[in-house]
């Protein structure tokens, strides 16, 4: 194949790659492997069809030859760190998107998935540590203001108020990001704060059976025992075998 007909090779084994189209993208990445063993591109981007398709020791091989052939690629080692995650290896996880980091200090990726893992093994410190420097690199980051905020609030640290509050800025049509932090300001008992905030997902008429459910916390919280069992219900409406609803309905003594 020529230098033409491989970078067009390319561009059309990309384009099927990004539209789901992966029998035939890795027919193309094949082709193009087959003329050249060592292009570590094709080595990499087929690797990335066989990880969506969860075949993982596949996907392993190729990404390993494509590091192989072109160590100092920090994308490389960012998508190894995700595969090693996947595949359950959280220490070669680690190892792989520090790589990355070294090669990149600007790798948002990389910091954004070391949050992950951290969080996962509960390690709050460095988990706060990575996504505040994947921050750093890209503020807008909705995913990453939610994570960070989500581990504030496990360790009721009072920060977590200010990434939901980004969040909310960042996704205002989004549910998750007024739930989550409603809930974290149930935790602070600060019940009247966590309904304007649930209040408005009703009123923009996309609340959940999650966020009745979180009113009707609400309303128990300041002992308004009737609006609490309203809310209860109408999360029960929305899904009658909601476990927290009725578990709430039967702390205030009523049937579901």
């Amino acid at each position: 194949m020529s230098k033409f007909f491989i970078k067009q090779a390319f561009a059309e084994a990309i384009d099927l790659q990004k539209n789901g189209k992966y029998k035939e993208a890795k027919e193309l990445y094949s082709k193009i492997l087959k003329n050249n063993p060592d292009d570590a591109n094709a080595q990499h981007l087929i690797s990335l069809i066989f990880m969506a398709e969860g075949n993982f020791n596949d996907a392993k091989k190729y990404l390993e030859l494509a590091i192989k052939s072109e160590p100092n690629q920090a994308v490389f080692l960012s998508n190894y760190g995700a595969l090693l995650h996947s595949m359950g290896d959280n220490k070669s996880a680690i190892v792989a998107y520090e790589k990355a980091i070294l090669l990149d200090q600007k790798h948002f990726q990389s910091y954004y998935s070391l949050g992950i893992i951290y969080s996962d093994l509960k390690d709050y410190d460095r988990a706060v540590e990575n996504y505040q420097r994947a921050l750093e690199i890209d503020d807008s980051s909705a995913p990453a203001h939610n994570n960070l905020a989500n581990v504030f609030s496990n360790t009721n640290n009072p920060e977590a108020e200010y990434h939901y509050k980004k969040l909310i800025e960042l996704v205002p049509d989004q549910v998750y990001p007024r739930l989550n932090m409603a809930n974290f300001l149930i935790k602070q008992s600060r019940f009247n704060d966590a309904m304007s905030a649930l209040d408005e997902l009703v009123s923009m008429d996309i609340a959940t059976k999650e966020v009745f459910n979180s009113l009707g916390v609400c309303y128990k919280g300041i002992e308004d025992n009737e609006n609490a069992i309203k809310m209860f219900r109408q999360a029960l409406s929305i899904d009658g075998n909601f476990p927290l609803a009725i578990e709430n309905l039967k702390s205030l003594g009523e049937e579901a």
